[in-house]
């Protein structure tokens, strides 16, 4: 869909936004332990995988990002939607390599990012739980304003596309703050620092068993999502833009599939090896930070 200098800049654009919140992230004073960035990595991989009905014959799942950023701080909130697309387009085939740039951009500089900000400064002026949805909400539609940005550069579309996009994505930013608000309340106990390794036991094995919990029933409930395409596929697609997808990546689990036979334990093994990928990465990469 996007071509000509649109993805060099994005990716451009991306690599700067990533860089600037990995040096943030080195200079935080409240950052999260390792174990802590790797649950939370895991969820926005967990949540991203659950398609559900939004009417029309499309879908919607959650992004994630500013339940990220929420929990862990907006630079490694950044880090850490940015990790999960990448995974998602080298194992599954997800995104895309030439879009890498702009789906970072749309989902972890705006969602994660702006999505941050905006949070921040909302706290002054309401109560958290409104600024939480209000905001999670908000950086969905910016997302979907930067992509029609980029749809248009690239002369792709038409204000009719445009418009439909937005329409299509308004039950899925009323979705994104609930779920937000609702995943926030549920993780937001947790210790967020490093002196979390400090914890007595039973601190420690509630944190554990809560994340556990969460993304079992994630792992599990994965193979029975939605299989209607979501709101930015099924648009394009109505307007016959959704080009076919060839797996330049050489991803090892296209589509979500462990197998060629595909069904729900094929899904199941691969959102099992996804979620392992996840973890073990984003604790790599939390204590590379460190080291940095």
């Amino acid at each position: 869909m996007l071509h000509g200098s649109i993805c060099p800049v994005t990716a451009t654009i991306a690599i700067a936004g990533v860089a600037a919140a990995t040096l943030f992230a080195r200079k935080s004073d409240t950052r999260p332990s390792a174990s802590r960035f790797a649950l939370v990595s895991g969820t926005v991989f967990a949540l991203q995988m659950l398609n559900y009905p939004i009417g029309g014959g499309l879908s919607g799942h959650a992004l994630g990002g500013l339940l990220a950023s929420s929990l862990l701080g907006t630079p490694f909130g950044i880090l850490s939607v940015s990790l999960v697309l990448l995974l998602q387009t080298l194992l599954f085939a997800d995104g895309g390599l030439l879009m890498l740039g702009a789906n970072t951009l749309n989902m972890a500089l705006i969602g994660a990012g702006l999505g941050g900000a905006l949070h921040a400064r909302l706290q002054a002026h309401v109560s958290r739980s409104v600024s939480l949805v209000a905001s999670a909400g908000l950086s969905v539609m910016a997302a979907v304003g930067a992509l029609v940005a980029e749809l248009s550069a690239a002369g792709v579309g038409s204000p009719a596309l445009y418009t439909s996009l937005a329409i299509h994505h308004i039950p899925v930013a009323l979705g994104e703050g609930l779920v937000t608000l609702l995943l926030y309340r549920l993780l937001s106990a947790v210790p967020l620092t490093d002196a979390a390794k400090g914890a007595s036991p039973v601190t420690r094995s509630a944190v554990w068993t809560v994340y556990g919990a969460l993304l079992i029933g994630a792992l599990l409930l994965a193979p029975l999502a939605s299989a209607s395409p979501d709101a930015l596929e099924g648009t394009l697609s109505s307007f016959h833009l959704l080009p076919d997808a060839p797996n330049f990546a050489h991803a090892p689990w296209a589509d979500y599939q462990f197998t060629a036979d595909g069904g729900y334990l094929s899904t199941f093994l691969a959102a099992l090896a996804g979620l392992g990928a996840t973890l073990l990465s984003a604790m790599l990469l939390r204590r590379a930070i460190s080291r940095a």
